[in-house]
């Protein structure tokens, strides 16, 4: 009888194994993977076929079995009820939780429909952002709960995105980390947060939840096999999890019974332990905060937002009334007290949203959902906005949000042409700097990049094509007759076109494919003749004097420097150096003045604005930033310049005046 189960053991054993590898592939779709798994499943077998006691043996077999039972009711649970997954969108690192990294994913809510989409740091970035896209620095960074992560509303409704626009010159992050509380957000800063230099925290706090249970996180199995099986969290969020919202929505801090209000609601006069506890946790943890945001030289402020009780008269009753609470028992300025007086008493700046929450006309919260909708939003961007109007800089932010717009040019009639992006095609727009029309003059599936139109309103030429690939074309567009034409000769590439100040030529870059360092080419509009000059090294930016009488373009010196500006006479041929550093030079402009070329430049790994003044042969950098500024162009005087730019996540089009 022993020998026979044994057999019928080892029997089943095989299958079992024999089975497993197509398990394996079927859900990782990936051979090392499968294969890795496979060998330890195998060495497992192996080892329990070796035990030579039965009741160790099948110990071993039913444990392995219950593993592999439990493994294949996730596979199946991910291929066949996909529906059904709630996505996991955090990743446990130690005592905190973190967004995960390469998300894009749309909540769909009664209340709302949203898209949540963020890059390798965990960070959310909008629709047309690329994923691989890094911070490495910023000048603000906001650290919250799921209040700050926001992801009820779009990317650009978003508080952060709204303060953004009214200082464009700031990298700005936003660290909100759903169901995080004080000690995971200090952990958070200590690990990352801290990396990025903020010159300025913004911690928010929140009435909601943001005054119990204050401790600092241990992690357990139970929150590994969470954030690893679909089939788990499935469970939990819908079997085990038997929270019942008595009035349709989450009420916290308020809660159904005496006794947890006494322990962990703010509002509630009578006190615990408990409760006492978490008071002294708070400030010591918003302590904490400051000591290690001033250990890397920045500076923190508190923003507080209320609960939907504080604002409403009409929800706090309801809430009092259902859970048999009275007025009397409550005090609901007591987290704001709080708050002020530890504000107060370590010396940082408390922004108290209480008073704008109430006194706005639309509710800015969710319905049912407790957290804020896009009004909500609005109302923390234009109190920090007030607060810090005082630092705003120069920038002027022309665009309407990340479209991915550059290559401004200025015209007299004071319109810009630009390039831009939707998710689904590329753009050639015109804006009317002076009253904000804006109009879209081109558009196609393929890049279009580099637009400019001649002085006299007839021709638009633009790039069109594979940037990456070098597989662009120069494209020449003539409004009057409707008719379009790729001025590079096939096989050639050509890119970045510039239009003389006549309207009778086109210089451009051009190289084939076989022969990628370009050389420049003038065309003819007129008769489509070309003729080109070229240094036997990279030459890009090609530009016309004011007179049209020379072409300004960058060229490395050699293989292996760095780019300069040089010029090239039509009539003589002849070139000269007229600018070089030690790092890069990139995107000239000529002043309407002639008197100034304005460059970008790799000064220090970062790309800045400068301008050089080529009578007395001396360059001032314009821009300070953390952000990359390029694409400069002047306007119709020597005193102002339009330019593209990114920080951190957002980019666009800016405009800044030029101090004498």
């Amino acid at each position: 009888m022993t020998r026979k189960r044994l057999k019928v053991m080892n029997l089943l054993l095989v299958l079992l194994l024999l089975w497993n590898p197509i398990v394996l592939w079927q859900y990782y779709q990936s051979m090392v993977i499968a294969f890795l798994l496979t060998i330890t499943i195998v060495s497992i077998g192996l080892a329990i076929s070796r035990v030579r006691s039965l009741r160790l043996k099948v110990w071993a077999f039913n444990l392995v079995t219950i593993a592999s039972i439990l493994f294949h009711a996730e596979v199946i649970f991910t291929m066949v009820y996909a529906y059904k997954e709630i996505p996991n969108l955090y990743e446990l690192h130690g005592k905190y939780y973190f967004n995960k990294p390469y998300l894009d994913q749309q909540f769909n809510d009664p209340e709302f429909v949203t898209r949540y989409k963020t890059n390798c740091q965990g960070y959310r970035v909008d629709d047309l952002s690329s994923q691989e896209q890094k911070i490495e620095k910023c000048d603000w960074l906001f650290i919250g709960d799921s209040y700050t992560q926001g992801a009820q509303v779009e990317y650009n409704q978003l508080f952060s995105s709204l303060i953004y626009k009214d200082f464009p010159d700031k990298v700005i992050v936003n660290a909100g980390i759903s169901g995080a509380g004080l000690y995971d957000e200090l952990n958070y800063f200590k690990d990352k947060g801290k990396k990025l230099s903020p010159k300025v925290v913004f911690l928010q706090i929140g009435a909601f939840n943001d005054f119990m249970n204050i401790r600092e996180h241990q992690p357990s199995l139970q929150d590994y096999i969470m954030e690893w099986s679909a089939l788990y969290r499935y469970f939990e969020y819908n079997i085990a999890n038997s929270d019942e919202l008595p009035l349709g929505r989450w009420t916290e801090p308020f809660f159904p019974n005496k006794e947890d209000n006494i322990d962990n609601n703010i509002f509630f006069k009578q006190t615990s332990d408990y409760k006492e506890a978490d008071k002294r946790a708070f400030k010591e943890s918003i302590s904490e905060f400051k000591k290690e945001v001033e250990s890397i030289g920045g500076k923190l402020v508190l923003i507080f937002i209320p609960s939907k009780e504080q604002i409403s008269p009409e929800l706090l009753k309801e809430v009092l009334d259902e859970y048999n609470i009275s007025k009397e028992e409550i005090d609901l300025s007591i987290p704001n007290k709080l708050c002020q007086s530890v504000a107060n008493a370590l010396g940082v700046e408390l922004y108290d949203l209480t008073t704008e929450f109430r006194q706005s006309n639309s509710f800015p919260f969710f319905t049912h959902d407790e957290h804020m909708n896009v009004v909500g939003h609005q109302l923390i961007a234009e109190r920090i906005v007030k607060e810090l109007s005082s630092i705003s800089g120069g920038y002027d932010y022309l665009s309407e949000g990340n479209y991915h717009e550059r290559y401004p040019t200025i015209y007299a009639d004071g319109t810009m042409v630009y390039q831009s992006q939707t998710e689904h095609y590329y753009t050639i727009n015109r804006l009317n700097v002076n009253n904000g029309n804006r109009e879209e003059l081109w558009r196609g599936v393929s890049e279009l990049v580099h637009p400019m139109i001649s002085n006299d309103g007839r021709y638009l030429v633009f790039t069109e094509g594979e940037q990456e690939s070098l597989n662009t074309d120069v494209i020449l567009y003539d409004f009057f007759k409707g008719h379009q034409v790729a001025i590079n000769k096939k096989p050639a590439k050509g890119a970045i076109p510039c239009v003389n100040k006549s309207a009778t030529k086109i210089a451009f870059p051009s190289w084939t494919m076989n022969h990628t360092t370009p050389c420049i080419v003038l065309y003819d509009i007129v008769t489509g003749r070309q003729t080109q000059f070229e240094d036997g090294v990279e030459c890009w930016r090609p530009v016309f004097s004011n007179d049209d009488q020379h072409i300004y373009y960058i060229q490395k010196e050699t293989q292996d420097s760095h780019f300069v500006i040089k010029s090239y006479d039509i009539a003589t041929g002849k070139k000269c150096v007229v600018l070089k550093h030690p790092y890069d030079i990139w995107d000239i402009a000529v002043s309407p003045s002639g008197k100034y070329i304005a460059y970008a430049g790799n000064k220090n790994t970062n790309w800045d604005l400068f301008i050089y003044d080529m009578e007395q042969k001396q360059s001032r950098q314009i821009t300070h930033t953390l952000g990359d500024e390029w694409d400069p162009v002047f306007g119709i005087s020597d005193n102002e310049l339009w330019f593209a730019g990114v920080f951190g996540i957002n980019d666009g089009i800016y405009h800044i005046k030029l101090k004498k």
